[in-house]
């Protein structure tokens, strides 16, 4: 009688444990569940092919510093991209056109084998309430999968923008912006086995968007005296002469 009570006891303790870890796993999946329930909820101008449920994993970085026009710690800078792409165990590619005015802010590793390259337009700020921000700023990412090419400070949900995907030729394309009035704040896609990703801080026209991504070639394939696209500008060297040399040049004789 003893030996069925104590079993009877066991069987309740168990199922109870097992009552527990179920709740675990919806208490870990309820927080991805009710964002994307939120967003689609807020969203008002959603296009039949949005499905803002993103494939790629969205983990935030702590060590981004004002990401993407400042330097992060932990990350390695390069002068230029040509000595940025040495270090890297793959052939590298970075866009061969960008937006009129931009020029090469920095080439760095992050993650030890994600190459990122920000262009940003120089002379270009933007006040907002009486302080200083560069909203000018493209930054492109290549690596070996989505999960690392996207950069993870930039949560679209953030910046109320939707996400969306469509079928390109090596697969599925992940677009973040509003499709509404045809913006494109990010682009994700998959090609030749590697990941890309190009993200504007400020939306840009689809159809420049789509015009950077498909003109990604391999860096030698660019002129290197391309320095707004690679960096490494020439350092003009500094003369010896005195400033009084300088005023008998200018003299008129």
């Amino acid at each position: 009688m003893s030996k069925t009570i104590y079993k009877s006891i066991l069987a309740v303790v168990a199922m109870g444990l097992l009552s527990v870890s179920y709740v675990s796993a919806d208490t870990v999946d309820q927080p991805v569940s009710t964002n994307n329930s939120a967003v689609l909820s807020n969203s008002k101008n959603v296009t039949p092919n949005m499905d803002n449920a993103s494939a790629i994993i969205q983990i935030p970085r702590t060590q981004l510093v004002g990401w993407p026009i400042m330097t992060q710690d932990g990350a390695r800078n390069f002068k230029g991209v040509v000595e940025a792409t040495q270090k890297l165990p793959y052939e590298a590619e970075v866009p061969s056109y960008i937006p009129y005015g931009y020029q090469l802010y920095t080439a760095r590793h992050d993650r030890n084998d994600v190459l990122e390259v920000v262009y940003y337009k120089r002379n270009a700020p933007i006040y907002q309430a009486g302080e200083k921000f560069i909203t000018n700023v493209m930054a492109y990412r290549m690596g070996y999968s989505l999960d690392t090419v996207r950069d993870t400070a930039y949560i679209p949900a953030k910046y109320k923008d939707y996400e969306w995907s469509e079928q390109g030729e090596s697969g599925k394309v992940y677009y973040a912006g509003n499709p509404g009035v045809q913006l494109i704040r990010s682009i994700t896609w998959t090609e030749g086995g590697m990941a890309f990703s190009l993200f504007f801080l400020e939306p840009v026209k689809a159809v420049d968007a789509e015009f950077y991504k498909e003109h990604v070639v391999p860096v030698k394939n660019i002129d290197s005296s391309r320095y707004e696209l690679l960096g490494n500008y020439p350092v003009t060297k500094i003369s010896n002469k005195t400033i009084d040399e300088y005023n008998k040049e200018r003299m008129i004789p």
